[in-house]
């Protein structure tokens, strides 16, 4: 079951729009342009610094990775996460791209999970990735990112997973 929840748009018009959907299971025929996700370690939320800000980790799949190998690429990337003990999808955005000139296809999904590490992560081995930090959900770097809505959605989604399981 999927429940549309956000929508909102990019790009230079702002004619690239998305909807975010809570969901525990993937659309069928969809094409997954990237992944994300929210890993957690020691009760902490782990958040990526790029030239955007600090936000939820993750980017776009490459030629031949299904979205579990590009989560756990992009994790040990910009965090350096190398061992995921649980990865829990907990929604997706759909992205509409009116002309597919910008780094989405016209029409496509980029999913978010949950992740619960199995060891503390590294660091940032990516150039892109300026640095990754380990934070409270209430700590300013969080509250102040861009990604603050979605922190929260899968703040929510994690709590209710937690107990249903």
């Amino acid at each position: 079951m999927e429940y549309k929840i956000m929508q909102g748009a990019w790009g230079e018009k702002q004619d690239t729009t998305w909807d975010f959907f809570l969901a525990d299971e993937l659309p069928d025929d969809i094409n997954i342009s990237a992944v994300m996700g929210l890993p957690f370690w020691d009760d902490k939320i782990i958040l990526a610094q790029t030239r955007r800000g600090w936000e939820i980790p993750g980017g776009h799949v490459e030629a031949g990775e299904d979205a579990t190998a590009c989560l756990r690429r992009e994790l040990m990337e910009e965090v350096g996460a190398s061992s995921l003990s649980t990865i829990k999808l907990f929604g997706y955005r759909k992205i509409t791209n009116p002309d597919g000139k910008e780094k989405y296809p016209r029409n496509t999904v980029m999913p978010y999970y949950l992740v619960e590490l199995g060891a503390a992560p590294t660091g940032a081995q990516a150039e892109d990735s300026i640095a990754f930090g380990s934070f409270k959900s209430t700590d300013a770097l969080v509250v102040n990112s861009h990604d603050y809505q979605l922190i929260l959605i899968a703040l929510t989604a994690k709590i209710f997973l937690d107990k249903r399981l």
